[in-house]
């Protein structure tokens, strides 16, 4: 029913005169949004322009959320065709660690936009995906001026190291596309040879060994030697490498069972033990590492050392108040049957202050490139 019908409807009686209609029907046409769309349909237009997947969400349906892999690319696209229909980026919004594109608008409906990874592979591969973002970035813009920038990838070294003519020494960063959820996690496994607990020797693992190994030899490694018992070695639900040592449970139709049984025995009801540590050993271990600074996402820039600070005027990590725990749990690779590794994962939680420079924003690496060639 179009919104004429809706006013003959609605107010057409008996003592309504033909002049009354003509009114109303001109002061919807003279309405200057007469025919907009609503903001939901004004983001999906725009994901539908860049030949972005989408799917809605929510119970209003007014959440767009956007599948593309290289997210901060494509979330810039999405604000710049937003923006000037009303729209604001907020990089601290709740819900993803790139921000979210929203209005809030009565008569159009509020519209909220996400970006998250396209695929499995995609989430997986997130670290490594913004170290080469801002990496590419950086290249693109300051190149001419010969500023490079590289990043370690899967291998040792800073995730991001900034080099310029001039510079003592390049700037070596640690990257991370959020507090919460990518300080790090590794796998251990049981060895009945030594009848004790030790880390996976992934390439993650050794890329991070001098962070991962104090953390697990100080607060976890007599605890889960103490407590932390398989019931049957001979189950063949038990996932074994190559010496004998369980990796993790296999894939079975019971296997869900057998990790409820476990979780039940380790964990006191719960289905994860986590135990707390100074989060001032983060800063340091990094610094060990050899890194200079470490970028968190919308969050920013932060020094690990004083001569850091000093060099870009950028807060100190280790002053920023965090607190810091290690969490493990049995983690399935899918579903409750699936094959499912004991993982120990590095959790920062608490609120962190922006930093006044963030590698992600335009005009703070503007900021940085000139202070760097001084």
């Amino acid at each position: 029913m179009n919104e004429l019908d809706l006013l003959v409807e609605n107010y057409f009686t008996e003592s309504f005169e033909t002049s009354d209609l003509f009114r109303l029907v001109e002061e919807i046409m003279d309405a200057p949004d007469a025919g907009r769309k609503r903001n939901i349909e004004l983001a999906m237009d725009a994901a539908s322009a860049e030949s972005f997947e989408y799917e809605l969400k929510g119970k209003s349906k007014n959440i767009i959320v956007v599948k593309d892999d290289n997210r901060i690319e494509a979330m810039k696209k999405l604000t710049d065709t937003l923006e000037p229909l009303g729209f604001v980026y907020d990089p601290d919004a709740p819900g993803s660690s790139i921000g979210r594109i929203q209005i809030a608008d009565r008569q159009f409906g509020s519209a909220y936009v996400y970006v998250k990874p396209k695929s499995r592979a995609g989430a997986a591969t997130r670290g490594i995906d913004y170290e080469n973002e801002l990496a590419e970035k950086i290249n693109q813009r300051y190149g001419e001026m010969g500023i490079k920038a590289k990043t370690a990838g899967a291998g040792h070294g800073s995730d991001l190291t900034i080099d310029a003519p001039g510079l003592p020494q390049p700037l070596t960063i640690e990257a991370k596309t959020n507090l919460s959820a990518d300080f790090g996690q590794f796998r251990i496994q049981y060895s009945p040879q030594t009848d004790s607990w030790e880390p996976r020797r992934t390439k993650s693992y050794v890329k991070n060994e001098r962070v991962f190994q104090p953390l697990f030899d100080t607060y976890l490694k007599d605890h889960m030697n103490q407590n932390y018992r398989l019931p049957d070695l001979s189950d063949p639900r038990l996932r074994k490498d190559a010496n004998g040592k369980v990796a993790g449970l296999a894939r079975n139709p019971k296997t869900g069972e057998l990790k409820k049984q476990i979780q039940s025995s380790w964990f006191e009801g719960k289905t994860d033990y986590k135990v707390a540590f100074p989060f001032e050993q983060i800063s340091s271990y990094y610094a060990d590492k050899g890194d200079q600074y470490v970028q968190i996402g919308n969050k920013g820039l932060f020094a690990l050392n004083d001569e850091a600070a000093a060099l870009l005027g950028v807060p100190m990590f280790a002053d920023s108040g965090i607190d810091s725990y290690l969490r493990f749990r049995l983690k399935p690779s899918q579903g409750a049957n699936s094959g499912t590794s004991f993982t120990i994962a590095v959790k920062l939680k608490g609120r962190l202050e922006k930093s006044n420079i963030n590698l992600q924003n335009d005009e703070d690496l503007d900021k940085l490139i000139q202070t760097i060639k001084r």
